[in-house]
């Protein structure tokens, strides 16, 4: 269902193996916007890892910057380089294509959308179409994207989660992230490395084995983060 990653300004910037696990674990495309210059900048399309641990290194993003990362998982509209996140909130849903781009506000979204979800699109995604359809007539401004109602009414409409940033660099979260000691906010568990064992069945302390084929488990699931979402 992807990940989002968000280190607002102040907070250290995850490491390359917290990125590579996400990475991983959501292999379908990465992406990150970050704010200069009262916009927000947005680079997306990153479909290898080397693709991707490269424009970060160009980046070199620190503490002072802002900055929201995306992982993908394809749930409509394929694994290609246009439908990665983050989008820019438009009404044109043309311009969620985009690879590089700046804008006043940018969208990560993680979940599926039922509102605008159809299987036979082949081209724009669940979270491209409710962008510009729904969600570009909610936010309008920085002001509307911090607007707690609102933030509600995003969350009810989808029952899934979203990251948005402005211009200046402010960071509003839809639904519920995990905010690790360090600060960082993640939208799931994946990016802890998943463990493999033997076989499933439940180990105490509030852990659970999924078996896979052949009865070998494949991961480990923590109650307190959730592999969903």
């Amino acid at each position: 269902m992807c990940i989002i990653c968000c280190s607002p300004v102040g907070v250290t910037q995850p490491d390359v193996k917290t990125l590579k696990t996400m990475f991983d674990n959501n292999p379908h495309g990465a992406g990150y916007m970050t704010a200069r210059n009262g916009r927000v900048e947005i680079s997306k399309g990153y479909m290898s890892w080397n693709e991707f641990v490269r424009a970060i290194n160009y980046e070199r993003f620190g503490e002072e910057h802002p900055v929201v990362y995306h992982f993908r998982i394809s749930t409509q509209a394929g694994v290609n380089p246009e439908m990665t996140h983050p989008f820019p909130l438009t009404s044109d849903i043309k311009n969620t294509k985009l690879l590089d781009l700046s804008c006043p506000i940018g969208v990560a979204h993680t979940g599926i959308v039922t509102l605008t979800t159809n299987r036979a699109d082949k081209e724009y995604s669940d979270t491209a179409h409710y962008i510009a359809e729904f969600m570009r007539y909610l936010v309008r401004d920085a002001e509307d994207m911090a607007n707690p109602a609102i933030l509600s009414a995003i969350e009810r409409t989808t029952r899934s989660k979203w990251a948005l940033m402005d211009g200046d660099g402010n960071i509003e979260t839809v639904g519920h992230f995990t905010k690790e000691k360090n600060g960082l906010l993640f939208s799931n568990g994946t990016y802890r490395a998943a463990k493999m064992f033997y076989p499933g069945g439940y180990t105490g302390s509030g852990k659970y084995r999924a078996a896979g084929n052949n009865n070998m488990v494949i991961r480990e699931f923590y109650e307190d983060e959730p592999w969903t979402l």
